[in-house]
């Protein structure tokens, strides 16, 4: 086995019984010369933190210019100190937390993360980040609202990745939604912020065309959100319809019919969104008879599913024929018997080699077995072979 290749594998053992142990060579050290040159006099910059690794750090610097000139003068001073933290992390990754809170302070507490949300894309926030980028931390009120909460985002984030290098599967699973991130969505909720991050992507659309279905659903999402965001979070969610939604679509916008779409009625949908609902008059019926509408379309989709499950029932169940008139009787209980004219492929010797031909068995092999007509005693009482 060459040298530097670890050994996992439980059969590789040594005449004496011992594993074998081979230690994978660590990563070459940064140098501290080497850090000085790149400090002075463009650390500014950044290029020294790039040089240790620390990528994120360096956009910090080269976006602020060395955190104004702070950051900067506190590495030329701390230096050492700086590149022999770094090397014990390349030496010792294990023992390094993936994300640290004094970087996403850092990241947070200049130009990058109030404009361009550095501090979310470096927790893996990706989403975020986004919408930082394009609202300028929500318009400020985010990235105040993350210099508050950062422990708690730096914590959950390591969690994360705990969890995702003890089981890989976990980065698959979709991560859980928080309500503390919904509740800073929903402060511009009349454009459907916090419906996109929660997965209700119709709402989203209705609320951003609609400025939170005029303000009205966007008040209402404030005392609802615990609601919303269980909902988002069930892992085996309901296809059913909420009473909650479909008044939210009916007031103040039902005569678009808006809550006839949500509830599956596309007809319906189309013919109050170009009579103004029924000239206001099926808008006023629809205020009363919401509940019913909404038990009538959930008994429609629980009947749909009891369907479903007895259409798959019976196919399961009809995949083994059935013999005669005795259902007792079917593929998996009769003996079998070979048929007549079956083409069969076998190696018959010819001349100097074996050659795959196919003959029909009757004709060049012997007849299969004969098969006793004599019923076992499991089919005595059911079946007569002859």
């Amino acid at each position: 086995m060459s040298k530097g290749m670890e050994c996992n594998s439980p059969n590789n053992y040594n005449p004496m019984g011992d594993r074998l142990q081979v230690v994978r060579p660590s990563l070459p050290k940064k140098s501290i010369a080497d850090a000085y040159l790149l400090a002075f006099p463009l650390g500014i910059l950044g290029l020294h933190r790039f040089y240790l690794g620390q990528k994120y750090l360096g956009l910090a610097y080269f976006f602020s210019f060395g955190l104004f000139g702070l950051g900067w003068l506190h590495d030329l001073v701390f230096m050492p100190s700086v590149v022999n933290h770094a090397n014990r992390c390349r030496a010792l990754p294990q023992e390094k937390k993936p994300y640290s809170l004094l970087e996403a302070y850092i990241l947070c507490l200049n130009p990058a993360g109030i404009f361009f949300g550095l501090h979310q894309f470096y927790l893996g926030r990706k989403g975020f980040g986004t919408a930082y980028c394009f609202t300028i931390g929500l318009f400020g009120v985010g990235w105040l609202s993350d210099i508050l909460r950062m422990p708690k985002l730096v914590a959950d984030a390591n969690k994360r990745a705990m969890e995702i290098q003890a089981n890989p599967e976990v980065a698959k699973q979709k991560k859980a939604k928080k309500i503390d991130d919904a509740y800073i969505l929903c402060v511009f909720g009349f454009l459907g912020l916090h419906h996109f991050y929660l997965g209700n992507i119709g709402f989203g659309f209705a609320y951003l065309f609609t400025m939170g279905m005029g303000g009205i659903g966007w008040l209402v999402d404030f005392l609802r959100m615990p609601i919303l965001v269980a909902r988002a979070n069930d892992p085996n969610p309901s296809p059913k319809k909420h009473l909650d939604d479909a008044y939210i679509l009916t007031f103040p916008l039902g005569m678009l019919g808006l809550q006839h779409f949500y509830l599956g009625r596309p007809g319906w949908g189309v013919t109050y969104m170009f009579t103004l609902g029924l000239a206001g008059f099926g808008f006023l019926v629809d205020l009363v008879r919401m509940p019913f509408l909404v038990r009538q379309v959930n008994d429609a989709i629980i009947e749909g599913q009891n369907l479903l499950g007895v259409a798959i029932d019976s196919n399961y169940n009809g995949n083994q024929p059935q013999f005669g008139n005795n259902p007792s009787v079917n593929a998996s209980n009769m003996p079998y018997q070979a048929p007549n004219n079956v083409m069969e492929t076998r190696k018959v010797p010819i001349d100097n080699g074996n050659t795959v031909l196919n003959y029909p068995h009757k004709d060049v092999y012997p007849p299969p077995p004969s098969i006793s007509t004599e019923p076992p005693p499991a089919y005595e009482s059911k079946v007569n072979l002859r």
